[in-house]
């Protein structure tokens, strides 16, 4: 097996993290998960807690994710993800409409954060959606062309790659001096027509080719990432565990 470490993204529970954290945190940990990734705000309670709670589940926290824009937000998240011994503050979305200008103010915003965070022993990322890779690349182009590369990593989301029409592991392979960590979720092409998900191994992703690629990089860990689902998120996300686990991770 591989020594690859698995997460969750939360976001499949909805509103469940904010009301019983705990229930969640059980939940990642019987689908056999290392690991989460959630926003700030569901981990800024009760630090001690949160840290009694992790520590309990035998889970680490990867990531906070939060979007692009409010440059006082970056501090109190660095700091909370230092305390809680997390790696990597993740943001979304340059916002607007996607214009060149929104991806030099999304650059700059990530490189000022990006110094921040270094502060704290915490590695600043940008996920990606469509809308990047759409227009062979535009914006995730510029992102990456006007960011530091010792403050900023990428944090691939491989959905949203082949939404935008590249292919993951491509993209993968040309920035893997950029590569942080992976957002694993998956669709099949009549999905992606309508921005919806599946477990993973359902759709259309070749994730064995790209996490056997991954690996090869050294990146430490991977995030299942389901937005949302019409069964329990408990199966879903264990369904798609189970279907690393039968691929070798």
């Amino acid at each position: 097996m591989s020594s690859l470490k698995i997460g969750a993204q939360l976001i499949i529970w909805g509103a469940k993290p904010r009301e019983n954290l705990k229930g969640v945190l059980d939940e990642v940990r019987e689908a056999g998960y290392d690991g989460i990734e959630t926003s700030p705000e569901i981990v800024s309670t009760d630090i001690m807690e949160i840290r009694r709670l992790l520590l309990e589940k035998g889970l680490r926290l990867v990531a906070l994710h939060m979007g692009v824009g409010n440059m006082e937000q970056v501090e109190p998240a660095a700091r909370l993800l230092e305390r809680l011994e997390g790696e990597y503050l993740t943001f979304s979305g340059p916002g607007g409409k996607g214009s060149e200008e929104d991806y030099l103010n999304c650059a700059e915003f990530l490189n000022k954060a990006g110094r921040i965070t270094r502060k704290h022993g915490v590695k600043t990322c940008y996920h990606n959606h469509g809308h990047e890779i759409a227009n062979n690349q535009r914006g995730i182009g510029i992102i990456i062309q006007k960011t530091e590369p010792e403050l900023v990593g990428l944090c691939v989301d491989t959905y949203w790659v082949k939404f935008g029409g590249a292919n993951p592991l491509q993209f993968i392979k040309t920035n893997r001096e950029r590569i942080e960590y992976l957002h694993l979720k998956d669709g099949s092409e009549e999905d992606m027509k309508n921005r919806k998900f599946s477990e993973l191994g359902k759709g259309s992703i070749d994730f064995p080719a790209i996490l056997g690629f991954t690996t090869q990089l050294g990146v430490k860990w991977v995030v299942v990432e389901q937005d949302w689902t019409l069964r329990s998120p408990f199966e879903s996300m264990l369904e798609s565990r189970n279907y690393l686990r039968k691929i070798g991770y």
